[in-house]
């Protein structure tokens, strides 16, 4: 095989990059099933865990830790597959529509699986989860609608500094809520269990980060959209405009006259007056004829 037949299988292989955003997928399948354990057990067994500096406190939380850390783990390396193959596509341009369709799928995915885990072990705010949803819900719909109407938008700086805050301060998040929400307060319940209530202004505290980074990601969002709309609104008013300008051509341009000669041996031929007479004469005849045919008079009661 030659250096160019090589080359070539490479450019037309799947590629380095997108088999990372395959990667990135598939570990988030061990997320959600190591999200769906620690809700349970934090919610059906009042598993608990915090930490009072090397010390790990809470209700049975050496289960529930050793599982937390599993997980932040494996955002970690998501988010890190998710710089190495954009980086890697733009360097060798081996950008693809597998990789432009799926690339911020997967990171959407992971940075909402990541949010709603936090906010399962009490790490974060259910509300900051939620508009995060809607923020890619709004974009991805106007970005879908734009591609229908043929119309692309590029990444602007806002979408690319979004990505690197929400990441950083998801990862700053699940480092330190641990041991900056301590167990302030025990609540028991009519049944006798205890749960623990995190310090809320160490809660908003750990989140300020997180909430920079919404408020970007929304300030993207609203760039994004605006930009969707209007590419669409310039292009159906160019489309109308031709079509105004094709109109105006089509009524501007000469009457084109067509005159059709048709061949004059094709022409029906006219019946001059003796033709006629003679027609006449013959349609008679006949009519005679069929008449006397149908009325035989020898079998009347007259010639009886």
């Amino acid at each position: 095989m030659t250096k160019l037949e090589n080359k070539k299988i490479k450019k037309n292989g799947f590629g380095v990059a997108n088999w990372l955003t395959v990667v990135r997928l598939i570990l988030m399948i061990p997320f959600i099933a190591i999200m769906s354990i620690v809700f349970t057990l934090q919610f059906k067994y009042k598993y608990d865990f915090h930490y009072e500096g090397a010390l790990l406190k809470g209700n049975h939380p050496l289960w529930i830790s050793l599982l937390y850390w599993i997980n932040v783990s494996i955002f970690i390396i998501a988010m890190i597959t998710d710089f190495v193959d954009g980086y890697y596509a733009r360097k060798h341009k081996t950008e693809s529509t597998f990789g432009k369709i799926f690339d911020p799928i997967a990171d959407k995915v992971a940075t909402t699986l990541m949010l709603m885990f936090l906010a399962i072990l009490g790490f974060s705010y259910l509300p900051l989860l939620v508009l995060f949803i809607v923020r890619d819900i709004l974009v991805d719909g106007s970005r879908v609608y734009a591609i229908r109407k043929n119309t692309t938008i590029s990444a602007n700086i806002w979408g690319k500094i979004k990505t690197i805050i929400v990441s950083l301060a998801i990862v700053a998040l699940a480092f330190s809520a641990p041991w900056l929400i301590n167990a302030t307060k025990v609540i028991k319940d009519s049944n006798g269990n205890e749960t623990t209530v995190a310090d809320p202004v160490k809660l908003l505290y750990v989140n300020l980060p997180l909430i920079v980074g919404l408020i970007i990601a929304w300030v993207s969002g609203i760039i994004y959209m605006v930009k969707y709309l209007k590419g669409i609104k310039n292009e159906l008013s160019e489309k109308e405009q031709n079509a105004t300008q094709l109109f105006e051509t089509i009524k501007a341009s000469p009457t084109v006259e067509i005159n059709i000669e048709v061949d004059k041996d094709l022409e029906p031929k006219k019946d001059t007056e003796e033709e006629k007479n003679k027609s006449n004469d013959e349609m008679l005849e006949k009519e005679t004829k069929k008449t006397s045919d149908q009325i035989d008079f020898s079998k009347t009661e007259i010639f009886e």
